[in-house]
Formats: C-alpha cells, sequence, structure tokens
C-alpha cells in the first residue's frame, strides 16, 4: 500500500512539474527582456538578425551586439534533429523560442536540443526591393538592408575569412565579408572568383571597426554584372 501511495505521489509531483512548464512556455516574453526570466521556462520571441556557426555551436543572435543580449544556441551534437545549416535557415526569421533562460557571460540564452522548441512565426521580409547605392555611400545606411553597388579592387583571404574590397585603403571603405564556414557554399575560391568584378551585394550594412561592411552568407547575396 505504501508503495502504491508513493509512486502515486511521484508521478504526481511529475505531472506538476510537465504542467509547469508548459504554463511557463505559454508566457511569451520580447528577446530584450530575456533576462528578467534566469532560470524560468518561458517562450521568447524575436527575429534572428544574424548567426555564426563555429562547427561547435550555431548561435542564433537577436542583436547584432551578441556579446551582450539574448541568444539561442544549437550544439553540433544536435545539429541532426534540425534543417541543415540552421545558421542560415533561420537567419533574418521572426521567431519564437521556447525552453529555460540561462545567464552565461553575463548575458541570457537558450539551448535547443530540439526544432520543437523553435518556432518560425513569419519570415522577416522588405516590403519592396532594396534601393541600389555605391559603395562609397554605404556608410550613410548602418542597419539597413541594401544593394551595394561597386567594383572589387582588392580580394584577400587568411583562411579563416575572405575580404572583398572596394577600394585599396580597406581600413577606412566599404568591405564584403566571407566566413571561411560558408565557402563551401560558392563555386570557387571567393577570392579569386570575386576579385576585379563590378557586383550587386545585398545585405545589412554593419559597422565594424569604424567602417561598413556586409557579411555574405550566400552566393545569391552577390550578383557580377560586369568582369574585367
Amino acid at each position: 500500500m505504501f508503495k502504491l501511495v508513493a509512486k502515486r505521489l511521484f508521478f504526481g509531483v511529475f505531472f506538476f512539474i510537465a504542467l509547469s512548464n508548459v504554463l511557463y512556455a505559454e508566457k511569451i516574453v520580447p528577446w530584450n527582456e530575456a533576462s528578467n526570466y534566469y532560470g524560468q521556462y518561458v517562450t521568447v520571441d524575436g527575429v534572428i538578425v544574424a548567426t555564426y556557426n563555429s562547427g561547435k555551436a550555431c548561435f542564433l543572435n537577436f542583436h547584432e551586439d551578441y556579446k551582450n543580449h539574448f541568444t539561442a544556441v544549437i550544439f553540433a551534437s544536435d545539429y541532426y534533429n534540425f534543417p541543415s545549416n540552421p545558421e542560415d535557415y533561420y537567419d533574418n526569421k521572426h521567431v519564437q523560442v521556447t525552453g529555460r533562460v540561462k545567464e552565461y557571460q553575463g548575458k541570457p540564452e537558450i539551448i535547443l536540443k530540439s526544432p520543437n522548441q523553435i518556432k518560425i512565426v513569419q519570415q522577416k521580409q522588405q516590403k519592396e526591393k532594396p534601393k541600389i547605392i555605391s559603395w562609397e555611400d554605404a556608410d550613410k545606411y548602418y542597419g539597413k538592408t541594401m544593394i551595394v553597388e561597386g567594383t572589387i579592387v582588392a580580394a584577400n583571404s587568411t583562411g579563416k575569412v575572405c575580404f572583398l574590397n572596394f577600394h585599396k585603403n580597406w581600413k577606412r571603405y566599404f568591405t564584403a565579408v566571407i566566413f571561411a564556414s560558408d565557402f563551401h557554399k560558392f563555386p570557387e575560391s571567393p577570392k579569386n572568383y570575386y576579385n576585379g568584378k563590378k557586383v550587386r551585394i545585398t545585405g545589412l550594412i554593419k559597422k565594424y571597426q569604424g567602417k561598413p561592411e556586409i557579411i555574405i552568407k550566400n552566393p545569391s547575396q552577390i550578383e557580377i554584372i560586369e568582369e574585367k
């Protein structure tokens, strides 16, 4: 009799905990308020504005300053559960992420182990085609998605990243950046393939070390319009 009561009590507690998690998950909070819910099981709502796959983990960032703001993390051991290249699949999407909010290096994060934890609400879309601008004007459009036109006059690859430069003084002027983790998506070495060509690059213009840049994650972002 005692064992039966204990068993029922155990399942009752287990059911209560599971139900509590579901109830917490029904609470939807904005991504910029995630730090108010450390240790709690909630659903975080927002747009993924930048991603990065280190090979060991995929980071889905809700703010360009990822070191200080909420991030959802998928470890490589769980990649097989998710769509291939999750850094591309979820990039620029409006999502709701469900899980326990943890504090890591002073900022909030949720670890995703199953695709059931992340729901795409809608794809972030531009109402109209981005405006075409000259590479010389890129610094006037920080934080906006634009089409930047110009000729790549110098290219350099460190092995970890490829820089497509639109001026020989690359420390000051607009640059397009391709990380090594995305090299395999391009027809051949981006350094050789795009150097000397007039192109149009579509993407979010970011400020990095005082100058504008666009990170290219897919060859669909760069169009060759004229060759030397």
